[in-house]
């Protein structure tokens, strides 16, 4: 028979990987439980992908993994911070980290496989609780408390509250993870045949006389047959139903893995794409920017030989425009009578001259004229002139 649980047992809270999620039932355990030695229980769920469907090298998911289990690690020590600053040694508290395919049969394995006695999970996320709450909600809690062997007693928290207790029990010797007593329908058979053998101890006389009788004993085998086979097909079909349940979360997580995969891998095509397109635009630019300079390097070469040429030509046209205003200037002052002595070189002494032109003086003030006016004989005079009678006396001398 099993030793019954004691104080000297040591305690496992079992968390999860968010402190926020697993921080109300580790509290309810440092303040109502007594215990020599704590485990934080944690079973860790790699990712689950393959170089096929992820399309990465066995050496990147490698990577992934070891990179997820040592965050995970890194929230379990936020657990045994809690512990230290509630007073517990450093030397008591342990962290229990262990890696399966599943929380609630890893939990019941690891059970089995260190002799747990003494277990405090979460029987709901802390949000469900209510005032008065007695029922179990979360899907792990009912497969552990269910499967789990009796001689472990199990308390189920919610919300910094203890919702249920599940006593430990005396339990056989070498019984093993397969029995049937370690399945939740096994387990309300076995308290429906409690209630028989203890009818049975309590009338040992009628027994006695039962068994006396041959038929009644072979009525009594038949009955341990039946009841022996409705424990085994009762325990077949629940492991067939867990099977399916188990392939049909892997096919799910294998489906969205691929989906994700998928996503991923449309994306890193566009952001090729995209790249691709930049990089040919950039490429197109820079061409432009050479030609342009290339352009421009001709057109400075041509510039740098033309301009002494159009330097010259410029300067020719102007000594030509020269010549032609100096030949102009001569015929006006012939035109106008002008003294002989106004000859070629002359006319260039007067181009430098200070004095004004003869036809800038009015005839009658003898004055540069400011507002000049063309009379009807042909002759320029200053416009106030024609106010006075100056303008008549010279017409009539003429």
């Amino acid at each position: 028979m099993a030793e019954e649980a004691s104080i000297d047992d040591p305690v496992y809270v079992a968390v999860s990987k968010d402190v926020r999620e697993s921080r109300s039932t580790l509290t309810w355990a440092l303040r109502h439980l007594q215990f020599k030695k704590l485990y934080l229980l944690h079973l860790h769920l790699p990712i689950s992908m393959n170089p096929t469907s992820s399309g990465l090298e066995q050496s990147e998911i490698d990577s992934i993994q070891v990179s997820e289990l040592t965050s995970t690690y890194e929230s379990l020590l936020k657990y045994r911070d809690i512990c230290l600053a509630q007073g517990v040694n450093e030397q008591d508290v342990e962290i229990f980290c262990d890696v399966g395919n599943n929380v609630e049969e890893g939990i019941v394995n690891l059970i089995y496989e260190n002799n747990i006695k003494k277990l405090i999970i979460g029987a709901a996320a802390d949000s469900r609780y209510s005032e008065g709450m007695v029922n179990i909600t979360s899907r792990k809690a009912k497969y552990v408390s269910s499967h789990a062997p009796h001689c472990c007693k199990i308390w189920l928290v919610c919300n910094g509250n203890l919702i249920q207790t599940r006593e430990g029990r005396f339990d056989l010797e070498g019984s093993s993870h397969s029995s049937s007593e370690s399945l939740a329908s096994l387990h309300d058979l076995d308290s429906a045949l409690i209630p028989f053998e203890d009818v049975v101890r309590a009338e040992p006389d009628s027994e006695s006389h039962a068994l006396s009788s041959p038929e009644d004993q072979s009525a009594g085998g038949s009955a341990a047959t039946y009841y022996e086979e409705q424990r085994r097909r009762l325990e077949i079909e629940e492991l067939e139903r867990e099977l399916e349940q188990h392939d049909k979360m892997n096919r799910e997580r294998e489906e969205a893995l691929s989906s994700s995969f998928g996503v991923t891998q449309m994306l890193y095509s566009e952001e090729v794409r995209r790249r691709r397109e930049a990089e040919e635009e950039l490429n197109r630019a820079r061409a432009e920017i050479k030609d342009m300079k290339s352009v421009q390097k001709e057109l400075e070469e041509q510039l740098y030989i033309d301009c002494p040429r159009r330097l010259d030509m410029v300067e020719k046209e102007r000594d030509e425009a020269i010549k032609k205003t100096e030949e102009l200037l001569r015929n006006l002052y012939l035109e106008k009578g002008e003294s002989s002595s106004h000859s070629t070189s002359s006319s260039s002494q007067w181009s430098v001259s200070n004095e004004p032109p003869p036809y800038f003086i009015c005839p009658i003030s003898k004055e540069i004229m400011q507002n000049p006016h063309v009379a009807a004989d042909g002759y320029t005079y200053e416009a106030d002139e024609f106010k006075t009678g100056s303008f008549m006396e010279v017409k009539n001398r003429r």
